[in-house]
């Protein structure tokens, strides 16, 4: 991962020296394209399984989460898990919004 931090560094130093490179700018949309419908996928998947809980649970997942952060929920299994899910949408969710305002 460090390599392609680097490697990103690089091109930006190289973006900030001028000269527009079009099949460059165009591989970047792609990559940023395709990155936007990974993590759609991911947040699909992982906002069906929150779906599951709520309807088990009778409870809204913004609810829920107040609930659990509160200490008002039991301590099992499937409430770890949901908030798992929770923290994993909120994460997905900022990921887009930064490739959006790329």
């Amino acid at each position: 991962m460090v390599d392609v931090v680097n490697k990103i560094r690089i091109l930006e130093e190289l973006a900030k020296l001028g000269g527009e490179d079009e099949v460059f700018i165009l591989t970047i949309d792609k990559l940023t394209r395709y990155k936007m419908d990974k993590l759609d996928e991911d947040l699909k998947e992982i906002e069906a399984q929150m779906r599951s809980f709520e309807e088990e649970y009778g409870l809204d997942s913004d609810e829920f989460i107040l609930k659990f952060d509160k200490g008002e929920t039991e301590d099992n299994i499937d409430f770890m898990e949901w908030a798992s899910l929770y923290d994993m949408k909120k994460r997905i969710h900022n990921r887009l919004m930064l490739l959006e305002g790329a």
